[in-house]
């Protein structure tokens, strides 16, 4: 077991005591429920804290993160059998030093706005009014990093904090001497051994028990009224029958939920009303479904397109059929799915197209790629969207020509014909093959979310 004593200065100099959490060091217990003001030193910090750990270029909170099961299972459990207030919580975010600064500037905030984002929802009803919160970023944790090498006793150690030390506080001068020295030796093995230990946001709860209120004395009052002389008789009253208002109970606020996708219909107005030169306006019919996760950034998206236009008498024909399947990865996730995204895509193909009585093809294709894509929001709730997209591959087909009347003897018999003018018991479909590298497809589509879910709303959730 493991019992640590510690004590907190407030500016008067008054010093209040706590101790850990048996198996649980980040948690503090106040020996005094009356303090009010605490103050954390980063030593201390250093020493007790916990926290979540992120992925490279990361600020999503990772289910089976170590913290995440002690917190949920372990914690959260042994403070439900204790009449337990929360104080105060103390939170840190940081960045590991390699990548760009401002990104660097970005993920700590925005790790530290999750941890806190996480607390709030599993602890809140520790305390009456929320607790107060104190929350910091370090940009790039180089001060975190040499305390870790000295304690580990790191060969490098010496050198790592000579160049901390003359740098002043200066992070860009620290990066900088740092990859040059020994050649991106130093740096190379800091990246792999300690950088991933700097992604954390890491916290230290502090709790007191609840005092239960003290029940206030009951004075009897003093008769200080002269006696009154005898009476021979005296009339009683029935008393007054008094009516009892029971203390009203306010209502609990009502749960908020947000929405999430689901699933949603999408259409492609570029092939909706397609305009095809040589043979004119084509329109069609684009139905997609998307399939969003509850976290993460990937989702699956199916479409298919339909057009069917006939014109006998211009002898022109426009016969698409075409699904496509695509797996695509927002770079912004955590159940919006909304900005940026890339994607993979596989489509299949069957047309008949003809402009002229003798400009006709009729063939399957199919193909894969790449596309890349950026959505909004057109209401305030985001159920229904605008999405830009455009897709980059291979495309393979194999068709055949054909035309109006017999190719042999040119008579116009009212039916078409493959343009073929071999033997005729030789003829096998799909003489011709085409490929093509480059842009495939492009979109300006209308989302609308036709099945969505309901996630209960997280103080806080961004």
């Amino acid at each position: 077991m493991m019992v640590h004593f510690l004590c907190f200065a407030q500016e008067q100099s008054m010093v209040r005591a706590y101790h850990q959490l048996e198996d649980f060091p980040f948690v503090l217990i106040a020996d005094d429920p009356n303090d009010s003001l605490y103050e954390v030193s980063d030593s201390l910090f250093d020493a007790a804290s916990r926290g979540i750990r992120f992925r490279v270029n990361s600020t999503e909170l990772q289910p089976d993160d170590p913290f995440i099961r002690l917190y949920a299972e372990m914690l959260v459990p042994r403070l439900q059998s204790m009449s337990m207030e929360l104080k105060q919580v103390f939170v840190r975010g940081a960045a590991s030093p390699e990548g760009p600064y401002l990104n660097n500037v970005r993920l700590a905030r925005e790790r530290t706005r999750r941890l806190i984002d996480y607390i709030n929802a599993q602890l809140g009803s520790y305390s009456d009014a929320g607790p107060p919160i104190r929350s910091t970023s370090v940009t790039e944790d180089y001060g975190r990093l040499v305390k870790m090498m000295g304690a580990a006793r790191d060969a490098d150690y010496g050198k790592v904090n000579s160049v901390w030390q003359s740098c002043q506080g200066d992070e860009a001068c620290c990066k900088r001497r740092l990859m040059a020295l020994e050649g991106g030796r130093v740096w190379r093995r800091l990246v792999r051994q300690y950088f991933p230990a700097l992604r954390e946001a890491r916290v230290i709860l502090l709790f007191a028990r609840r005092q239960e209120p003290k029940p206030e004395p009951v004075i009897a009052p003093v008769d200080t009224m002269p006696a009154l002389p005898p009476v021979s008789h005296v009339e009683v009253k029935e008393p007054e029958p008094v009516l009892v208002v029971a203390d009203t109970v306010p209502a609990e606020e009502p749960v908020r939920y947000v929405r999430r996708h689901l699933i949603a219909a999408r259409t492609n107005l570029v092939h909706d009303l397609l305009y095809v030169p040589q043979f004119g306006w084509a329109y069609g019919a684009n139905i997609q479904l998307e399939y969003y996760p509850l976290r993460g950034h990937y989702t699956m998206n199916a479409g298919f397109t339909f057009t069917n236009h006939r014109h006998w008498q211009d002898y022109k024909f426009f016969q698409l059929r075409d699904l496509q399947l695509e797996v695509r990865r927002y770079f912004r996730g955590g159940g919006e799915f909304i900005g940026p995204y890339l994607g993979l895509y596989a489509q299949g193909t069957k047309y008949g197209i003809g402009f002229s009585k003798t400009k006709g093809w009729e063939g399957e294709g199919g193909g894969g790629g790449l596309s890349v894509g950026y959505t909004c929001r057109l209401n305030r709730k985001g159920s229904l969207r605008l999405e830009l997209s455009a897709s980059f591959g291979l495309f393979i087909t194999r068709y055949d020509p054909y035309v109006y009347g017999n190719p042999f003897n040119r008579e116009e018999d009212g039916l078409y014909y493959y343009e073929y003018y071999g033997n005729a018991d030789n003829f096998q479909e799909r003489n011709h093959r085409w490929t093509w590298f480059g842009p495939t497809n492009a979109g300006i589509h209308i989302t609308y979310d036709i099945i969505y879910r309901k996630k209960k709303q997280v103080k806080n959730e961004e």
